[in-house]
């Protein structure tokens, strides 16, 4: 939040190698830009203007245009589509330009690269920061499709709106209900669907960077947008020189389904060992006991009277989705405590106090039995690049919900059963070129884990260095204002400058707009020095939501 400092222009002098030219003379594989085909992509205007409010901001400091791209770049003869892009209002000078994908993978990276500039202003140094959005999200300005639900048939194990108390039953109705619905959308917008994949994303980034003027771009991915903008060096690795990969993905093979499964036991330790001692230390906001174990029985108790009707319209999932969202601090204060606050106070049977929850509840997190229709662009993204690729039975798919109760039911339905296209991430493509870039990574991170990074690392052996933050037990590493890791990552995408080894940074206390910690955890094996410690064991879960 402030300019580079003088520990990182000593870091330009001691610590630091100057990055190598990437691949001199290697171009990847042809995009299309000398192609006449293409030629309309390649020449278009861009035509700036206002910003629509979005997730994390409001638009006022950026503008944005409208980027038409081919619906599918291995043919542009099946019709074009628009994604959104955005710039400061206001740039600095600057000589190079750094494109900048949200992840989600459904957020906005206007509104993510606008916040990235509040946060952290040093990131204009000598850069034009422009968000790019993903074809087809929800929070973006681009082309978007909705899609209506099949008829809901009462037995998906969401219909009581407890999906983390599932049977064998009730997991295939919930998965033949969502195969029809996609049937029905797939018949639809089968052409647009089908292009919306890793490879075309990577190509949308590159065409961006030829029209705005640029004959190289600097990359910052976060979270699921590490995987993207991984892919994107490996396929035009002459184009894209200082990559910035934050709270990563397995990009080294990317498998969204494993991921997901992955994810699931990182986030129900970092529940047990970070999350309900934070809260226990801030009970004058969250109002659910001053030790872990209270906290843990009072959320037994919501969760209980939840499944019994005991507050309201308030369903089980609701009370769960509030704990979804302890794995970033920004949404600690404006979700997090509000909703089980409220529920905790629900909790005493006051009709007052259950509207209010029902109120909070019904506003921040969506019930599936009232929705009527959904936005297939992540779903399209996930089957496209990777496609079905779980192996788990119904019998253990039951099991780890029970098991993995915070986000485990989010894993019971395969989204990519029936999909009628072959995955198109290339896997040899993967196994043939490595990934240059600066890895940023939380020790903790629930939504993408330590685990899946320490491989990307490992594999990718001296082409890529990482950051890690010992003890880090958020999400997103770009939220957090750590010196450390700060001089480090400005001081690589600012000046070249990549770090000779890894650098282990030490985690700041957790913390939210108005609370924050004294202590920070120690769940997983200990750093030393700068050697990266191994990621943490998640076998140690042991609270079970129902005693």
């Amino acid at each position: 939040m402030k300019a580079i400092t003088l520990s990182a222009r000593k870091l330009l002098m001691s610590i630091g190698c100057m990055a190598c030219p990437v691949f001199a003379g290697a171009h990847g594989i042809d995009d299309h830009s000398t192609d006449p085909a293409y030629a309309k992509y390649y020449q278009q205007p861009v035509n700036w203007g206002g910003c629509p409010p979005s997730l994390f901001t409001d638009g006022t400091t950026i503008q944005c245009a409208l980027v038409t791209v081919p619906v599918d770049w291995a043919d542009p003869g099946q019709g074009d589509i628009a994604i959104g892009i955005s710039r400061p209002l206001d740039p600095p000078p600057h000589s190079r330009l750094l494109l900048v994908n949200a992840g989600g993978p459904d957020n906005s990276s206007a509104s993510m690269a606008e916040m990235l500039e509040q946060l952290h202003p040093e990131v204009q140094t000598g850069h034009l920061v422009v968000g790019v959005d993903l074809r087809g999200i929800t929070d973006g300005t681009g082309t978007q499709v909705s899609c209506d639900y099949a008829p809901r048939s009462g037995a998906e194990n969401f219909m009581d709106g407890d999906s983390r108390n599932p049977t064998v039953a009730g997991v295939r109705a919930q998965q033949d209900w969502w195969n029809r619905s996609m049937s029905a959308c797939l018949q639809q917008h089968a052409t647009l669907l089908k292009g919306i994949n890793t490879p075309n994303h990577v190509r949308d980034l590159n065409l961006v960077r030829a029209i705005l003027g640029f004959r190289r771009a600097d990359l910052f991915g976060v979270s699921s947008g590490s995987s993207l903008m991984a892919y994107a060096t490996r396929m035009f690795p002459g184009m894209f020189e200082r990559v910035v990969l934050d709270s990563n993905m397995n990009w080294e093979h990317l498998d969204w389904q494993r991921q997901s499964l992955k994810r699931m036991a990182m986030d129900q330790l970092s529940v047990q060992q970070a999350f309900m001692p934070f809260i226990a230390r801030h009970d004058d906001q969250f109002h659910m006991g001053t030790t872990p174990q209270q906290v843990l029985t009072t959320f037994q108790r919501i969760y209980r009277a939840a499944s019994e009707h005991r507050m309201g319209s308030v369903t089980p999932d609701q009370a769960l989705g509030a704990l979804d969202g302890t794995g970033m601090w920004v949404f600690w204060d404006l979700l997090v405590s509000p909703s089980l606050s409220a529920m905790s106070q629900a909790l005493d049977g006051d009709p007052a106090h259950i509207a209010y929850a029902e109120q909070i509840a019904a506003m921040t997190f969506a019930d599936l039995r009232t929705r009527s229709s959904f936005n297939p662009m992540a779903f399209a993204l996930q089957c496209n690049d990777s496609g079905s690729s779980d192996p788990r039975g119904i019998a253990q798919k039951i099991a780890d919900v029970r098991r993995y109760w915070a986000i485990g039911a989010s894993t019971l339905v395969d989204y990519c059963q029936n999909w009628p296209w072959r995955p198109v991430v290339d896997r040899a493509l993967e196994r043939r070129t490595v990934v240059h870039g600066l890895m940023l990574q939380n020790e903790f991170d629930p939504s993408t884990p330590y685990s899946e990074a320490f491989e990307d690392r490992l594999t990718n052996g001296r082409d890529v260095r990482m950051v890690l933050v010992n003890n880090g037990a958020t999400h997103g590493i770009m939220f957090d204002d750590n010196t450390c890791t700060n001089d480090t990552e400005f001081a690589y995408l600012n000046f070249g400058v990549m770090p000779a080894r890894d650098v282990v940074c030490q985690a700041d206390p957790m913390h939210s707009f108005a609370m924050h910690d004294s202590v920070t955890y120690e769940y997983g094996f200990p750093a030393t020095g700068w050697w990266l410690p191994l990621p943490p064991i998640v076998q140690q879960v042991s609270w079970p939501l129902v005693p």
